[in-house]
């Protein structure tokens, strides 16, 4: 049975390194390690987050044509009532979503390697088993022009979370400063954080 077990787990792992844009499956929280798959890149500490289903689309394109976007990360940091109690939250607002965090790291990171866009964000609802739809969006942009643009949408609970996409640059990336904004948007609720990364 524990081979069976090990056969199919190896399976699973070969599948998700090969998958470049991928479903996040409803698992018990799992810390990440380095067999997070090889288009990921450098993996970001944290847990992969319990009950989160979404796909990773959009793509890459100008400068950054060329390179791969890994698999999406996530971490729950504060239940809803540790993040209602922080922000202060009163259910006559409706439904809230803050940025708390935008990082892009690291920086400066060289051609070829990969840089890890990471967000903390909370969502907050006034029911509390109440499920949204919440699209996460990451635009990168290099002198204006608009060079990545993954997003993801699935449904979460209330609470504080950070996630991550990891960006591979292509060999041929441009050097320079790149400007990276994330909007996280429930319905017509949406909060933006910006940063910056520089490729050399």
């Amino acid at each position: 049975m524990r081979l069976i077990t090990g056969c199919l787990v190896m399976v699973l792992i070969a599948t998700v390194g090969l998958t470049g844009c991928e479903t996040i499956q409803e698992n018990p929280k799992t810390a990440i390690g380095a067999g997070a798959g090889a288009v990921g890149g450098a993996v970001v500490g944290g847990l992969i987050g319990q009950g989160t289903t979404g796909v990773v689309i959009g793509g890459l394109l100008g400068t950054l044509a060329g390179g791969a976007i890994g698999q999406y990360l996530d971490r729950q940091d504060r239940t809803r009532a540790q993040a209602a109690q922080a922000t202060a939250y009163d259910p006559a607002q409706g439904d809230v979503v803050r940025v708390e965090q935008v990082q892009a790291t690291p920086s400066p990171v060289n051609r070829g390697a990969t840089v890890n866009l990471t967000t903390t964000y909370t969502v907050l609802t006034p029911q509390a088993d109440k499920s949204v739809s919440v699209r996460e969006t990451r635009e990168v942009r290099h002198n204006g022009v608009l060079v990545a643009n993954p997003t993801t949408e699935f449904a979460r609970q209330g609470g504080t979370f950070t996630s991550a996409v990891p960006i591979t640059l292509p060999t041929t990336a441009t050097a320079g400063t790149y400007e990276v904004t994330v909007t996280v948007a429930v319905g017509d609720r949406l909060s933006r954080g910006t940063t910056t990364f520089a490729v050399q």
